[in-house]
């Protein structure tokens, strides 16, 4: 999952920001940003719903919510552009982050 959002947010991340930025005033593109997270999390959820019990650090909804905070448009953003990394290196480092974070001891 973090290769895809890394090649989504590499492709795509201007367009991600500005549906987002402009449907703080445009109601229709506050939908469609709105709308697109809310995929994002509806698959997320059913992938971390079809591990095993026990694999995950907390709940399903919470693991959600933490793999939405570290692979997010503005986290790509921040570490790319303002800390000049790459776009490999933002993959490895969520990559080593996701298991720290979601899964059980």
């Amino acid at each position: 999952m973090a290769a895809y959002d890394r090649r989504l947010f590499e492709r795509s991340g201007d367009l991600i920001a500005m549906v987002r930025d402009a449907g703080r005033t445009e109601p229709e593109l506050a939908a469609v940003y709105r709308d697109a997270r809310g995929r994002a999390d509806a698959f997320r959820t059913e992938v971390f719903a079809s591990w095993p019990h026990g694999a995950l650090r907390t709940d399903v909804a919470e693991s959600v919510e933490v793999y939405a905070a570290l692979c997010s448009i503005d986290v790509y953003t921040d570490l790319t552009e303002t800390r000049s990394w790459s776009p490999d290196r933002v993959e490895s480092w969520w990559a080593a982050a996701l298991p720290r974070e979601l899964l059980a001891d």
